[in-house]
């Protein structure tokens, strides 16, 4: 689904991602962890082709995005990190244009179906500018899926949603993986989120990856860590990303 080989970005003589290799394969929900500032906004971004790496592969599909970027582009849903929205256009007005953006006829009836399972269907008609910012992420993630991706890159898309909020998108990516069959790279600091919904985690420390494992190696690899006391499960991925990212 996506292969990404030496990927280097340098700004300057700042080296923000360094020769970073990972596979995310078909129908994964992937994590993407790191402290801030790791490089993990700048990787995305390269991954949708918003800036070019230094150096590096970057394939999805079987295809290079260098020079199949098109094509890939209209397969991939996205939410890059405070995603830029129209404030005097309402959700559905949204929804048209992402549309179109897509190359697709605007639908309505779907696109209201999609409001409802985001929770914003009540506010279909409202402009955005009078929207909260948990409000805004729910609508990004419904731009995000209206043109029916196969992959969705999702930058920290629990930003600004309260605990409800951030439940209901816990489930919502849970259920687009194992019952539509869609493949999801998130990128969170809610590391407890993460371990919730992943299948395999990549974790990066100064623009370099530091670890890549799937949840079930690591609760496995908890004696190791010396986890035996913790209390529960959901505190392993915590505890390994520490350990790696806090020198």
């Amino acid at each position: 689904m996506l292969s990404v080989r030496g990927l280097t970005k340098r700004f300057g003589e700042f080296t923000a991602v360094d020769d970073l290799s990972f596979n995310v394969e078909q129908g994964q929900v992937y994590g993407f962890l790191g402290q801030n500032g790791a490089g993990k906004s700048t990787t995305i971004r390269m991954l949708l082709s918003l800036i070019r790496p230094t150096a590096g592969e970057i394939n999805f599909f079987g295809q290079s995005l260098f020079t199949h970027r098109k094509e890939i582009l209209s397969q991939i849903g996205a939410i890059v990190e405070k995603p830029d929205l129209y404030k005097y256009l309402s959700a559905m007005e949204h929804l048209n244009l992402f549309a179109r953006f897509g190359g697709h006829r605007p639908d309505p009836k779907k696109h209201v179906l999609l409001l409802e399972k985001v929770g914003l269907a009540q506010r279909a008609n409202s402009r955005v500018g009078t929207y909260s910012q948990g409000m805004r992420q729910r609508l990004a993630l419904a731009c995000a899926l209206v043109n029916d991706p196969s992959l969705l890159i999702l930058d920290e898309p629990t930003n600004g949603l309260d605990p409800q909020g951030i439940a209901d998108m816990r489930q919502l990516i849970r259920s687009l993986c194992k019952e539509q069959g869609k493949t999801v790279l998130v990128s969170s600091h809610l590391l407890s989120e993460i371990e919730m919904i992943a299948d395999r985690v990549l974790i990066i420390h100064k623009g370099k990856k530091v670890a890549e494992e799937s949840m079930d190696s690591l609760t496995e690899k908890a004696s190791q860590l010396k986890l035996q006391a913790l209390p529960e499960k959901r505190y392993v991925l915590e505890a390994y990303f520490l350990s790696l990212t806090s020198q």
